[in-house]
């Protein structure tokens, strides 16, 4: 399962904010390039994060290398919107007649949805996007914006095709859709924590997601706690001890402060497990577990150690 989330076309990674989302979307697509596919890392009104992780100056709307194989881009409705108009008008002059003028642009300002389905639309279109007969890129990871935005984001095909008669836009949004429904090529991974909220939110993004027919390929539990008390042993009993001592007298400062820092570790551990253990009875996704990495920054080695484990 896990290998073949590598061989797709367009990798889908979805998620609650502030679960790491962005961080496994490196380690996706950093993941891809060293397995020599040239990969274009694909994120939308973001601020980027990506040229940190791979130490280069912050990613815009223009595609720029990270590593070998790996690019990025960030783009913004307004970049994906004049990328479009230049690929049907062809020519600049020709664009900033019909899209710069004040009336088309309160026009396309009033159409609902039209900005989130530029961006989607961007992604299809690196999925197809060729030189000289070659794919320019084998896969395109797409960091979505948080849950609630990403699902309103991927049904915009569903309502285009629903609601706007025949015609090019529904061409195009017929062609989206199939390719975001095609489990040969397309792939969605589902980002949590082992934690409350976003367990209850992932179980939610998963059943929206298989409604609109993307069954998500993995379930991604990030910053997962190692155990390093596990209950039982010497260890956690020498912990338990110094617990109670310390509840009726001082211990030494030192002393103290490790307690202390194993108790959280501890009862960190303790409420993923319980966390964890919600997730495989609700879950129909495949769970993957990426451990918590004690860092200040997430750098190139951080990203790297993060995709091998996923690939493992």
């Amino acid at each position: 399962m896990t290998q073949a989330l590598f061989d797709k076309r367009l990798i889908l990674v979805l998620g609650k904010g502030g679960v790491g989302r962005s961080t496994v979307a490196a380690a996706i697509a950093g993941q891809c390039a060293a397995r020599g596919k040239r990969t274009l890392l694909y994120e939308t009104n973001a601020n980027d994060r990506f040229g940190n992780y791979f130490d280069k100056p912050p990613v815009g709307p223009e595609p720029v290398q990270l590593a070998d194989k790996l690019w990025a881009v960030n783009a913004t409705p307004a970049s994906a919107l004049e990328e479009y108009g230049l690929m049907i008008l062809r020519f600049k002059s020709v664009y900033e007649m019909v899209f710069e003028n004040r009336v088309t642009k309160a026009f396309l300002r009033a159409i609902p949805g039209l900005d989130d389905y530029a961006l989607l639309g961007k992604a299809w279109f690196h999925t197809t996007e060729e030189k000289r007969g070659k794919p320019v890129w084998d896969t395109v990871v797409f960091d979505m914006p948080a849950s609630g935005h990403s699902v309103s984001m991927l049904k915009v095909p569903w309502v285009i095709v629903d609601t706007v008669p025949e015609g090019p836009l529904t061409r195009d949004a017929r062609t989206v859709k199939a390719l975001l429904t095609d489990k040969a090529r397309t792939a969605a991974v589902i980002v949590t924590l082992a934690e409350e909220m976003p367990v209850n939110e992932a179980i939610e993004l998963e059943a929206k997601l298989i409604g609109l027919g993307i069954v998500p390929q993995q379930l991604v539990v990030n910053q997962v706690y190692p155990d390093h008390v596990p209950p039982g042993t010497p260890l956690g009993r020498v912990l338990d001890s110094l617990i109670v001592d310390g509840g009726n007298a001082a211990l030494p400062p030192v002393l103290s402060a490790i307690t202390a820092h194993a108790g959280l570790s501890r009862d960190r551990r303790a409420l993923n497990a319980h966390y964890l253990a919600e997730l495989a009875r609700r879950a129909k996704t495949p769970i993957v577990e990426l451990p918590m990495l004690f860092a200040k920054t997430l750098g190139p080695a951080h990203v790297r150690q993060l995709g091998e484990q996923l690939a493992r």
